[in-house]
């Protein structure tokens, strides 16, 4: 299901990991366990693990990981995102003081990836082999929450099967188009204290998200992005609807067209995700995927872009909160949580979009937007990360 997709996660500064302390904590992982995702191949076509034997892995983990030479931390990161998609499921780029993964959605998502990307690092620093506990099985999973959540509750449905669409669109004037993808990103020790301090003033118990997601949609708007405000992708993680003892280890969020009332209102924002987890549609979404792939099969590679897009605009938003990277706490950081990097960047973006990631990790605030240079001016993106990070309350309080 999550084949086409891939994101890369960096991290750093850091000290004391080098390209031959991550080959060997990799190589000492599939000692231990030979069919841990991490150092199996992705056999794109067929949509399959393929597992290797010791010598043939010890030679392909030196592809998969290497050194990032002169790149600095953000060329590293542009360069994983501009890499075309291989057999590899993890990717790794390793530099003076940091560490770059572009990992592929069928590893998993933010919560596995992670738990990855922090054992990866610390066996490296350590010197040692990387131990990642795998989990038990739980084939169905996605089935049995839904039948549980929807389909066994004849109240629910109308609403559970009711699937988000974005409305249709009017045939627009063409410009000739090619995909240039690139990323902004910014981070601020500062927004999340302003964020919960107008929070507390205005509107208690909305999510600083919620606030950051409103906050972005208004400063494209004042900049004249001409966002699209009738509504936009939120990714969610469906976790929450499993059974106690229930994990999966892979990929298990989906993102779902939404319309707010108003898209730079928090407590709108907030209100709306809050209804739309209490009746679980994104189950509903999740199985009906499922359903094409058993039916057609899985695409191993996204659609090519198109050639043209409308001459005018609109931006197409996609959010995605990742939540707390608090457990990267321990990681051999050489500078204070202010100073470190923390990126999350996806590897594919439609040509009218543009895709927020929002983490906290120890207090800072990380934000990252993936969209084309060819549709947006990357300094105007820039521009609006800052002005979410310096005054999200100004943002919002304009709006009204």
């Amino acid at each position: 299901m999550w084949l086409q997709f891939e994101y890369v996660r960096t991290v750093g500064p850091l000290q004391g990991v080098t390209v031959d302390a991550v080959r060997n904590a990799l190589i000492g992982l599939h000692a231990t366990d030979p069919q841990h995702r991490a150092v199996s191949r992705l056999d794109r076509a067929n949509a399959q693990w393929v597992h290797l034997d010791a010598a043939t892995f010890a030679r392909y983990v030196e592809e998969a990981v290497t050194d990032a030479g002169d790149l600095d931390i953000v060329a590293a990161t542009r360069s994983l995102q501009a890499e075309p998609r291989a057999h590899h499921p993890v990717r790794i780029l390793v530099g003076p003081d940091f560490v770059a993964l572009k990992i592929s959605h069928s590893y998993g998502d933010a919560g596995p990836v992670n738990v990855l990307l922090r054992e990866l690092v610390k066996a490296a620093a350590e010197g040692r082999a990387a131990a990642i506990r795998p989990s038990a099985p739980h084939r169905g999973a996605l089935l049995k929450a839904w039948f549980k959540q929807i389909a066994l509750k004849p109240g629910r449905w109308r609403q559970g099967l009711d699937l988000p669409r974005p409305p249709r669109t009017q045939p627009e004037a063409q410009r000739p188009w090619r995909d240039d993808i690139t990323w902004r990103t910014t981070h601020s020790a500062e927004a999340l204290v302003q964020m919960r301090k107008w929070r507390d003033a205005n509107a208690p118990g909305v999510t600083t998200s919620a606030i950051t997601f409103a906050a972005f949609a208004a400063a494209l708007r004042d900049l004249g992005a001409n966002p699209n405000l009738s509504g936009g992708i939120f990714l969610a993680d469906a976790r929450r609807f499993l059974d106690k003892g229930v994990e999966i280890d892979s990929d298990f969020c989906m993102g779902m067209w939404l319309s707010p009332a108003d898209m730079t209102d928090p407590a709108t924002i907030h209100r709306m995700l809050k209804a739309e987890l209490t009746v679980p549609r994104i189950l509903s979404v999740m199985v009906l995927e499922e359903t094409k792939i058993v039916a057609g099969g899985t695409k191993g590679m996204p659609d090519p872009y198109p050639t043209e897009i409308d001459a005018e605009t609109r931006v197409r938003h996609t959010f995605s909160n990742q939540g707390r990277h608090d457990m990267l706490a321990d990681l051999p950081w050489t500078a204070e949580p202010v100073e470190r990097y923390n990126f999350s960047v996806p590897t594919l973006c439609e040509p009218d979009g543009i895709a927020l990631a929002t983490t906290e990790m120890n207090g800072v605030l990380h934000l990252d937007a993936t969209f084309h240079a060819s549709t947006f001016d990357p300094d105007l993106i820039a521009k609006a990360l800052d002005l979410v990070c310096t005054d999200p309350a100004g943002l919002i309080m304009a709006s009204r």
